[in-house]
């Protein structure tokens, strides 16, 4: 993997950013490439749950890292997670992410970061999503679904991202659920407006199962390999 990997953000939240994260750690796996999967910050599940994020990232880069290595802060409350920590009483700090980040990291080759929500999500007081992609020097791929609006979504964040001087790998738009002429336009449309590699689209299942057949068929892997 080129940079040691990448930080997956997106234009929202539960856009499918952990889908799309399991989505290519289940791909490097299949290739023999030893990625680790880091889900910082967490709020509205309880790590063991089958269907938390760090979960479904364990289980798809079938690493043997614990589920509190992945996912080393968590809140129960499904809130931001400057909010989460206020309401429990807790200030981890952006040194307190990189520490628990480069432990994980030395286990490995290369390492996938999932965001919380959207590229300006605090994280705590004074920390956000942009300062922690910062200091990771990841480039970031960012997360979209495929419906109306989301090219204005799309420009802002790459415009926010260019400006904070974080490097973009690329675009992968998340299964819209119908299609229509604007799901079918917005990516000749975003390549119009936009130098970013647009990799690709994945379409919209209705269970949580990332296979790494379903990212080689549907997503051009050469802006992200």
């Amino acid at each position: 993997m080129k940079n040691k990997g990448y930080f997956i953000t997106g234009t929202d939240t539960e856009i499918g950013k952990t889908f799309v994260t399991a989505v290519l750690a289940s791909y490097f796996n299949k290739h023999n490439q030893d990625i680790g999967v880091f889900k910082p910050l967490m709020s509205g599940a309880r790590r063991e749950d089958t269907s938390s994020d760090a979960y479904i990232l364990k289980d798809s880069a079938n690493v043997k890292d614990s589920l509190e290595e992945i996912n080393p802060f968590q809140w129960d409350e499904a809130l931001a997670p400057a909010l989460a920590q206020k309401r429990a009483k807790t200030n981890y700090t952006l040194d307190d992410v990189l520490k628990k980040y480069n432990i994980l990291a030395q286990k490995h080759n290369g390492m996938l970061v999932e965001g919380a929500g959207g590229i300006t999500v605090p994280y705590g007081d004074n920390f956000t999503v942009t300062d922690l992609a910062r200091e990771l020097k990841l480039p970031l791929i960012i997360v979209a679904p495929n419906k109306l609006g989301v090219i204005n979504h799309i420009i802002l964040t790459i415009e926010f991202a260019r400006n904070h001087h974080l490097k973009i790998a690329g675009i992968i738009f998340n299964g819209a659920k119908h299609r229509g002429t604007v799901e079918d336009t917005n990516l000749a449309l975003l390549k119009e407006m936009t130098n970013v590699p647009i990799i690709g689209e994945l379409p919209w299942i209705n269970h949580q199962s990332p296979t790494a057949i379903l990212l080689e068929k549907y997503l051009n892997l050469k802006p992200v390999m």
